[in-house]
């Protein structure tokens, strides 16, 4: 499921920058406060949020994604849900419409849906002390198990962020 594959990111991200990146950067996941998050059948606008704490900026790479039908063992439901997402420090939204939830994750053949991380194209910003809102619409004849994990790095120091400032 996704927490092993979290895991897994998790342990390639170490070996590859340590757990620090530098003296003002970790790697960091975000999360729902409550996970896996259960979207009712025919929901609409379903709003979940991501909390960034106060100690420091997030910078999302990319988002890990599983919708299941809830048994044991999960299978796997491609395309059951749509979503948006605002940042809700400036209440923007990042799309004009609601999209398949399956575009934020890859899959490998004869794997399950979402069995690979998705990388964003450009990195993201999330402001400290803010809220990423994700909207989702069940468009499944029957509940959805969804799990979703954002990945990326904290920014401790707010100067780090300033591309303007030599270093």
């Amino acid at each position: 499921g996704i927490r092993q594959i979290a895991a897994a990111v998790t342990q390639e991200l170490a070996q590859l920058f340590g757990t620090r990146l530098d003296r003002n950067e970790e790697a960091a996941w975000l999360t729902f406060a409550t996970t896996p998050v259960v979207i009712a059948t025919g929901a609409v606008n379903v709003r979940q949020i991501m909390s960034v704490g106060q100690e420091a900026d997030f910078v999302a790479v990319g988002a890990l994604v599983q919708e299941t039908n809830g048994a044991v063992p999960p299978v796997i439901l491609p395309n059951a849900l749509r979503f948006q997402i605002v940042d809700g420090s400036t209440n923007r939204q990042l799309m004009r419409a609601a999209i398949p939830i399956s575009f934020l994750s890859e899959t490998v053949v004869g794997q399950p849906a979402g069995s690979l991380p998705w990388f964003l194209p450009k990195p993201r910003i999330f402001s400290r002390n803010s809220n990423v809102i994700w909207l989702f619409d069940n468009v499944q004849g029957a509940p959805v198990t969804l799990d979703v994990a954002l990945f990326g790095y904290r920014i401790y120091d707010q100067d780090a962020l300033d591309l303007t400032k030599a270093r």
